[in-house]
């Protein structure tokens, strides 16, 4: 008979096993996201002080319109992809044809709805920022839909096969890549915003050409026509419930923008309020980084009724997941000003807009996976209830503070209804598991945090510009890392780390 001693060493080694799956899987994302990140980062600063804040803001309302039809136009097949292709690994004749029925959907509901997009481009115009070169962007995205659509069909593809380093380089590395290099000759010629995005789309058709090469080099798939009415119909009873889904959340992720447009009229407003979403985005990769295993994972000891330590992981993962974003967000409290001058003086007016879309993310990392916990709980319609009322909400949210607050008004209405939703995630997997996310050993990173917040405050004092932000954000992450290992480093951390790199047991002991 085992004893305690063994037995609690075995629910370790399951905590460990689970935790360096979620691990691998967040560090694997992180250097592809990584890299996606900071050329995304020097795209933007590029266009900026290229276009200046009117020209970008004209740009960003486009793209941000165009995006929004992306969302749409596969109707839901590049994630049926990842449900059907593993699904029907030993039959090929079968996941071809459910390829091919993928990209025809694909190509047909792209070039249906960039023609719309095209043809009511004027009508777009007149109703928000009422700029006559809107409508030109707007044109030259709608051919860049099809493509960009395409090309994340393709990259599904990878994913469903576990090559998701595939996937990131073409959909994340290679896109922004070919979209700095494209917008910088463009800018270098002397392009204004309409041809800096023909510019764009040029690269995306070829970005496009890229993935296909690499598909049919990489893999053995060949798509073919000819789907059953049978398969036609268990396809699309997955991917239009998607879709349907991706339209609530899309009322909550990039609806303000739109609204901005809609409502203030100002192609600056909108250029402002983008490059504040833009930094606060980078808050959110510790958490995006962990959701990239944690469903299998959490998935699986659901199934196996291994709630103890699925309850375990669910806490780890939200406290690591917290404590990384915290240093970010503590330096974009004390820096915003600076952050923002990086894209020019005109963008330090998102001063208030970036501190509160940081509020937001920081009670995206608090909540941790809560929303994947429900769903790999089985408790999906619940998570659907949750977008659909989050972005109905979110919309109406808007609306009145827009109106009422101007361009603060739309992250204050965003940036509420995100801390709103995010605790009826954690609540609803109390009442729906018994499981919560915290405990005090929370206390640790918060104190850290104060102190490097303090620390890289007091930098202002004697630095200023990009010297404060380089010497005054390492300073302060020194200081935090000195805090956390001062305040105790935690004995399941240590235990973990010393397991997965045995160079740190001594230092950890």
């Amino acid at each position: 008979m085992a004893s305690e001693s063994d037995a609690g060493k075995s629910d370790a080694g399951g905590l460990y096993s689970s935790l360096q799956s979620v691990t691998r899987g967040a560090s694997v994302f992180a250097v592809g996201t990584g890299l996606s990140k900071a050329l995304s980062f020097v795209f933007q600063v590029l266009m900026t002080r290229g276009l200046g804040v009117n020209l970008y803001g004209i740009y960003t309302y486009g793209f941000t319109l165009a995006m929004f039809v992306v969302n749409f136009a596969d109707l839901g097949t590049s994630k049926s992809i990842l449900k059907f292709v593993p699904q029907y690994e030993d039959e090929r004749p079968h996941q071809n044809r459910l390829l091919g029925l993928a990209y025809l959907t694909s190509f047909v509901g792209s070039v249906l709805l960039g023609g719309g997009l095209y043809v009511f481009a004027p009508t777009i115009t007149g109703v928000t920022l009422k700029e006559p070169l809107l409508t030109d962007v707007l044109r030259v995205f709608a051919i860049f839909i099809p493509f960009y659509t395409l090309t994340r069909t393709v990259s599904s593809v990878f994913q469903s096969i576990e090559l998701q380093e595939y996937k990131m380089l073409l959909e994340s590395v290679t896109t922004q890549a070919v979209r700095i290099l494209m917008a910088g000759v463009a800018l270098a010629v002397g392009a204004s915003v309409v041809g800096v995005t023909a510019a764009i789309v040029a690269g995306s058709i070829l970005t496009f050409g890229i993935a296909l090469v690499v598909f049919f080099s990489r893999t053995s798939f060949h798509p073919s026509l000819g789907a059953s009415r049978t398969e036609a119909g268990e396809f699309y009873n997955v991917s239009l419930p998607l879709t349907f889904l991706d339209a609530g959340r899309l009322l909550y992720r990039r609806v303000d923008v739109l609204m901005v447009g809609f409502l203030l009229s100002a192609s600056s407003g909108v250029g402002v309020y983008n490059i504040a979403t833009v930094i606060a985005s980078f808050l959110r990769l510790p958490l995006t980084g962990f959701n990239q295993l944690f469903p299998p994972i959490a998935s699986r000891l659901y199934s196996n009724g291994e709630l103890e330590e699925l309850q375990s992981v669910y806490r780890v993962v939200t406290r690591w997941t917290f404590t990384i974003s915290l240093l970010p967000a503590a330096g974009a409290i004390v820096y915003t000003r600076e952050l923002l001058g990086i894209f020019g003086n005109a963008f330090t007016a998102g001063e208030a807009v970036l501190l509160l879309f940081v509020a937001g993310e920081l009670a995206n990392a608090v909540a941790g996976p809560s929303n994947y916990m429900l769903i790999m709980t089985d408790h999906q319609y619940v998570t659907l209830v949750n977008e659909w009322s989050l972005g109905v909400f979110n919309v109406v949210l808007n609306y009145f503070f827009i109106t009422w607050f101007g361009l603060v008004g739309a992250a204050l209405a965003t940036v509420s209804v995100l801390s709103v939703i995010n605790l009826v995630r954690v609540v609803e997997v109390w009442y729906f598991e018994g499981m919560v996310p915290y405990s005090t050993k929370f206390f640790k990173p918060i104190l850290a945090g104060i102190g490097a917040g303090a620390v890289m405050y007091g930098a202002k004092a004697f630095l200023s510009g990009y010297p404060l932000l380089v010497v005054g954000g390492s300073v302060g992450g020194i200081v935090f890392a000195l805090g956390l290992f001062a305040l105790g480093i935690e004995q399941e951390d240590k235990e973990f780390f010393a397991e997965s790199i045995p160079a740190l047991d001594a230092v950890l002991s």
